[in-house]
């Protein structure tokens, strides 16, 4: 008997914990919801680990205005992709509920006063803070730097390609941690003079393991537990020791030092907290420009590897950038922040490669209030997803040729049917609205100089048989899997 009542409360146990938490039943009238599509307790999460699943959910299961309705793990969750409705989500609010278990590993990662990871009244404090350190004439004072580092980059492209083909997605990782290691706190990391060293493999190995921990080794108790005694925790915390022990000293030092100024991003931002009369901490700021060197890094150089893969594959765009390189600058005059101001064709090179090809393939916000879309009340605590790349690519914002490379959208005027208020919207490599990407202007500097850098030295082409550039899912990245094989060879005098 006991058996038995036993064996129906478990029963009943299970009944409920499936009702509960893994069953998939729509929960907006209206919107579509593709049950064929979810696993109980994961929903929909299977299909977020690849382009094609993403593009079977956000796009072909929409609406015929682009929203659609589906269960994440546990939570209720809509997409959209038109314009419009992106920008009344991320107007709405600025709040991002993280997955916990990927929140705890960011968390190791960054530190707790990342500004990834904060949310409401403080990530308001830390983003001001942070977005004063931007400003252009902070940037300005960094052009010199890149340019430096784009013109090594060059260099070391042209010697390793030989004239042949070589894969510039490395490389590109390379010149951007310089970039950054130099413009951010005046650390030269020397990675495309040596390759590695100590704090350049200590962050390397903390990036892939926060992707095997988070993404691949999800539910291992030792991905879990940091302080399980196993080998990839103690390297872990080695590695941690050194990346974190050389920004700190970095820090401190310069914060000790009262009578030397430097233009780089923790100057900019020692400068803004005496501004606010702000109290920040050494740990505080360290935390931030690791975020800075994680959220710069890989996405930076992605964006740059696709673009010089469709210079080598549109000979027609890549010539007309260089007529406008060499019309602004020459090709040995100074590349100047100026100068890329009157560079709006290699801009656009450079933003239609990001609209195509995002770094970043999906973001989210949660609503803190109901929220009407397209005429469906969306309760609060909904979660809404952003798929950045169907967002870039759909025909509600960008028409007929959405999948075409067509840099010129990007500067012709009344180019789009949208309105000038949803235009915005339509690209959200940087994301948009309060919370988007506070280093955006950064990166597009860096991009531009690099683009510009290599078009007035080099000409691009693609050789027959290298490998299909296959973009894939990493983790919260979208990398290309195969590398980018391009042909770099010295530009012809004259050419």
């Amino acid at each position: 008997m006991f058996t038995e009542s036993a064996v129906a409360v478990a029963a009943l146990a299970v009944a409920y914990v499936y009702w509960r938490f893994g069953r998939n039943a729509p929960f907006l009238p209206g919107v579509p919801f593709p049950a064929s599509l979810h696993q109980p307790f994961l929903g929909v999460a299977g299909l977020l680990g690849s382009i094609d699943g993403c593009d079977r959910l956000f796009a072909d299961a929409a609406d015929a205005n682009g929203m659609v309705s589906f269960r994440l793990l546990t939570t209720n969750a809509v997409s959209v992709l038109k314009a419009a409705h992106v920008r009344q989500v991320v107007c709405a609010t600025s709040y991002r509920e993280m997955v916990p278990i990927l929140g705890n590993h960011l968390r190791k990662l960054l530190g707790g006063a990342s500004l990834l990871l904060l949310s409401r009244h403080e990530w308001k404090g830390h983003r001001r803070l942070i977005a004063k350190a931007f400003h252009w004439q902070s940037l300005a004072q960094m052009v010199l730097t890149m340019v430096a580092v784009a013109e090594a980059f060059v260099d070391v492209a042209l010697q390793t390609a030989g004239g042949a083909s070589v894969d510039v997605a490395p490389l590109l990782k390379l010149a951007a941690l310089d970039t950054i290691g130099r413009c951010a706190f005046d650390y030269d990391f020397e990675a495309l003079a040596n390759g590695t060293n100590d704090v350049t493999s200590a962050f390397e190995f903390l990036l892939n393991e926060a992707k095997r921990r988070g993404f691949d080794d999800t539910l291992h108790p030792a991905s879990l537990w940091y302080d399980l005694p196993t080998p990839a925790n103690r390297r872990y915390k080695r590695e941690a020791r050194i990346l974190r022990s050389t920004l700190e000293s970095i820090v401190v030092a310069r914060m000790s030092d009262h009578a030397t100024t430097k233009h780089d991003l923790l100057g900019s931002l020692l400068a803004a907290a005496a501004d606010e009369s702000s109290a920040v901490t050494p740990t505080t700021l360290a935390d931030n420009l690791l975020t800075f060197l994680f959220a710069g890094f890989d996405t930076v150089a992605i964006a740059l590897a696709y673009a010089m893969h469709l210079l080598s594959t549109h000979p027609d765009v890549q010539a007309k950038a260089l007529a406008e390189v060499e019309a602004v600058v020459g090709r040995s005059g100074s590349i100047t922040y100026e100068a890329i101001g009157r560079l709006p064709y290699v801009y656009a090179v450079m933003t239609e490669a990001l609209r195509l090809f995002p770094p970043g393939p999906g973001t989210s916000r949660t609503l803190e209030a109901d929220l009407v879309l397209d005429g469906h009340s969306i309760p609060a605590g909904t979660l809404v997803y952003l798929p950045i790349w169907e967002i870039n690519r759909s025909r509600l914002n960008w028409g007929d040729d959405a999948d075409a490379f067509r840099p010129e959208r990007h500067v012709e005027e009344g180019a789009s049917d949208e309105s000038s208020s949803d235009r915005a919207f339509r690209m959200m490599s940087f994301s948009a609205g309060p919370r988007n990407c506070v280093g955006m202007r950064f990166a597009m500097l860096e991009a531009v100089v690099v683009l510009a850098t290599t078009l007035r030295r080099c000409t691009l082409t693609r050789s027959s048989d290298a490998p299909p550039v296959t973009p894939k899912i990493s983790g919260i990245l979208q990398v290309p899997a195969n590398g980018v094989w391009v042909r770099v060879a010295p530009l012809p005098p004259g050419a």
